[in-house]
């Protein structure tokens, strides 16, 4: 378990701060140094940011082009123009395209709305639709969630007598569209004070605009929901939008329906209902049919209808959830008969849904800690999606071949790339060429951020319900996490379908809590090889008949830093003293006596030597990986036989490798083993 611990900045907060911070917000000390972890640096910032308030939102004529987008609309609607609301399939589109073309709707307008077929049509305007709109005599066409890359579409639509406002939120160039209005706060030009609102969120903001700074509770909430759902930084204006929004989603219809029909039974919604229960029913409508039914639902009345249309999104969801396991299936099989090399993963076939790749190569990401790239193989032409990790910048890697593609585009975590089929062999090679070169293999360690070491008498039930004034929690405020340093993992055992997931009373002095991990099965048998390990998790309220406890939910976990520099110690020091650290590693060694044998015998030993043998038949295993993945007696086996010079330590790469040299020697004559087996 190579995982690399990182500590929220600033790791040491200034007591002062702290102590405003307390006394003016009556918090814990804990409460207001996550919230210095999360910007604030005065007592009045903390006070906003755990009471966002809908007052903070900024003005919505600070956006570049708003005035020249509401005194077009305006003209429209005087002119019983037709208007057409384009939008995009994902929850940020929907939600963006029912709350503008129901308030155009509301305040007298000609409007329709449309949104492309994800697999036919594809994202934003294209020639084709351009021209069936101007069939359908579509004087304005406004576009949310999209637009700021269609300079040619824009072009044509001109040319035919339409105008054209884009409203949207994706990255702008130096340039922007030839059009009426390109309403964006992502602009080079802009000086709107929030660069991270959704689309949704332009969306509301050109609402209020037309209605004199007022806006309704369903369209904050629908603004909440793509606010949420489009993993855009949840502070400062967002937080705002998203905290006071979640209020107001039960009393849009659709969203109730939805909610039933996902048989969601919770107290009240919170992130984590738009996150696992609202979006992905409203973009799995976009993946497997049409994104227009999600419009419909929230634009709509009829109990009848809405019920109607909330199970076909849940049939939907069901349909992609089973072209993901599909697809994860068919990814499995490629992985094991082709194997992994290296730190990427490539792969294509020919009945991958292109609106469902995307997932699963998030979820092979997760899974291998390094860039993956599926591709679905559509007539000869292949469309990927992929993801990547923290430090390892996909566009920008990507971006090095771009002469092999038809289109590409993306950010650091996220692309999409298409090429055409006899180009695949050369990608692969060149990209994972490029990946090899330019990153090392601790690169590819996955990488977990806590926000402080603590005690598990830290976590009572006050401080871990208190943490909830933080909510809502997404990007750029995540849920806090905490480090337990020198926990022992007792009485696990599997939980779940298929045994898949674990459940472990954890440890540490005096304190036990209980800790779940779901997915993590695998990791028992390694977790029990060792007393002492550092663990991440998330504390968590855990509600049984009547009663409340704090039980830890797993996020990463490495054998102890102790266990770490113990081992370090003896293998940088046997280079000049072959009898350094036995008593040290004796000491810990019997501290394992109820999880190991106390005295290994020979062919134990010779057992354990094959094992060593095998691992290092290859590359030379870092020491940092020997320590945290070998067992016990694995470890003290390593040691005996590096002081038999079997094995050798590097101390400039820090690996340990077999000795060429090596001869034939008596277990007896390592210092270490005689000191054990007294």
């Amino acid at each position: 378990m190579n995982n690399r611990m990182i500590p929220r900045a600033p790791e040491v907060c200034p007591e002062a701060l702290v102590e405003n911070i307390i006394e003016s917000e009556r918090v814990s000390a804990m409460t207001a140094r996550a919230l210095i972890r999360r910007g604030v640096s005065s007592a009045e910032e903390a006070r906003r940011f755990l009471h966002p308030s809908e007052l903070s939102l900024h003005d919505p004529y600070l956006l570049p082009d708003m005035e020249r987008a509401v005194e077009r609309i305006r003209l429209a609607i005087e002119r019983s123009e037709r208007i057409c609301v384009y939008g995009d399939y994902d929850a940020d589109g929907v939600c963006s395209t029912a709350m503008l073309a129901g308030r155009l709707t509301q305040m007298g307008a000609v409007v329709e709305y449309t949104i492309p077929l994800r697999h036919s049509e594809g994202y934003g305007l294209s020639e084709q639709s351009v021209r069936k709109l101007k069939e359908r005599n579509i004087g304005l066409i406004i576009t949310v969630d999209n637009g700021v890359s269609a300079f040619d579409e824009i072009a044509l639509c001109s040319a035919l007598g339409m105008d054209v406002i884009v409203t949207d939120h994706h990255s702008v160039g130096k340039t922007v569209p030839d059009c009426v209005a390109v309403v964006a706060a992502s602009r080079k030009d802009s000086t709107y004070p929030n660069r991270y609102l959704c689309g949704a969120g332009v969306a509301l903001k050109l609402i209020s605009a037309l209605n004199d700074g007022a806006y309704s509770d369903a369209e904050l909430a629908m603004a909440a929901v793509a606010t949420i759902a489009d993993v855009v930084p949840l502070n400062e204006e967002n937080r705002a939008i998203a905290a006071n929004g979640l209020k107001y989603i039960e009393s849009v219809p659709g969203f109730s329906a939805l909610l039933e029909a996902a048989g969601w039974k919770q107290p009240r919604v919170d992130e984590q209902t738009v996150s696992f229960v609202i979006a992905p029913r409203l973009n799995a409508a976009g993946r497997m049919s049409t994104a227009m039914i999600g419009v419909e639902l929230l634009l709509g009345t009829e109990e009848t209808r809405l019920k109607e249309i909330a199970e076909l999104l849940n049939t939907d969801n069901l349909r992609r959830k089973e072209a993901e396991t599909e697809i994860l299936e068919e990814a499995k099989r490629q992985i094991e008969q082709e194997g992994v090399s290296g730190h990427v993963l490539i792969l294509k076939h020919e009945a991958w849904n292109p609106g469902v790749i995307g997932i699963v190569a998030s979820r092979l990401c997760e899974t291998y800690h390094f860039p993956v790239i599926l591709f679905a193989d559509q007539n000869g032409v292949l469309t990927g999606s992929g993801r990547s990790i923290d430090g390892v910048d996909l566009f920008e890697n990507l971006s090095l071949f771009s002469h092999l593609y038809v289109r590409y585009g993306g950010h650091a975590r996220a692309a999409g790339v298409t090429i055409e089929a006899e180009k695949f062999e050369e990608f692969k090679q060149l990209f994972s060429g490029q990946i090899e070169s330019a990153y090392k293999p601790e690169d590819f360690y996955p990488s977990f951020t806590y926000e402080e070491t603590a005690q598990f008498s830290d976590m009572t039930t006050a401080q871990v319900k208190e943490m909830r004034l933080l909510s809502p929690f997404g990007e750029k405020n995540p849920e806090p996490v905490y480090r337990f340093n020198g926990v022992k993992f007792m009485s696990l055992r599997t939980i779940g379908k298929d045994d898949k997931h674990f459940c472990s009373s954890v440890v540490q002095g005096e304190s036990v809590l209980r800790v779940i991990a779901f997915g993590k099965s695998v990791l028992m048998n390694a977790l029990q090889s060792a007393m002492d390990w550092d663990l991440i998790a998330l504390p968590n309220i855990n509600q049984y008949r009547g009663m409340e406890s704090v039980e830890l939910m797993w996020v990463c976990a490495n054998a102890s830093e102790e266990k770490n520099q113990l081992f370090n110690a003896f293998f940088e020091q046997r280079l000049y003293n072959g009898n350094c650290s036995n008593d040290k590693l004796a000491e810990w060694y019997f501290s394992l006596s109820s999880l190991v044998e106390a005295k290994p015998d020979d062919e134990a030993m010779r057992r354990h030597y094959r094992k060593l043998s095998a691992l290092m038949s290859g590359e030379n295993p870092p020491l940092r990986t020997l320590i945290r993945s070998l067992s016990a007696e694995e470890l003290l086996a390593l040691c005996v036989f590096t002081q038999l010079s079997f094995f050798t330590f590097d101390p400039e790469e820090r690996s340990v490798a077999q000795n060429p040299e090596r001869s034939q020697r008596q277990l007896a004559e390592s210092p270490l083993y005689r000191m054990i087996c007294q």
